[in-house]
């Protein structure tokens, strides 16, 4: 990790941990690495982010796509702006289950003067398989 990776990557440890609003469902996240337009995250999933069926909820999947999509652009060098989202899509490929490790990984894609395209993947980690991809524009010209 980079200087600015390494802010960013305590930035984002000291928010989660003092959010009381919906963000603290992200609070078993780890990051494990973040810098250069990307961040890594890891987590054990528990019962705060199951859906009735027993799986990983898929409004917390989206969570997780914006929320590491975010703090990924600011890792980039000319980004000074979490930017505003414009678009948010994801792709379901499969489930997880209590208790499964899971890898967030999302990277910068582009970024011009006013938007940026960032990419994310949700992998189970012991599996390494896929669970869902999501895509996320934000305007960052503010």
């Amino acid at each position: 990790m980079g200087t600015k990776g390494i802010k960013i990557a305590e930035l984002f440890t000291k928010t989660i941990a003092a959010t009381k609003g919906f963000d603290q469902n992200l609070r078993k996240l780890k990051v494990t690495s973040c810098g250069n337009g990307s961040m890594v995250t890891e987590f054990q999933v528990g019962p705060e982010h199951l859906n009735q069926r027993g799986t990983l909820h898929g409004g917390f999947i989206a969570h997780l796509v914006d929320a590491i999509s975010t703090y990924a652009l600011t890792t980039n060098e000319n980004v000074d702006t979490r930017g505003v989202s414009i678009d948010l899509s994801l792709s379901f490929y499969s489930a997880a289950k209590e208790g499964d490790n899971i890898e967030v990984e999302a990277k910068t894609r582009k970024t011009g003067k006013k938007i940026a395209f960032l990419e994310v993947e949700v992998r189970n980690k012991d599996k390494n398989q896929v669970l869902a991809s999501g895509r996320h524009t934000k305007y960052i010209g503010i």
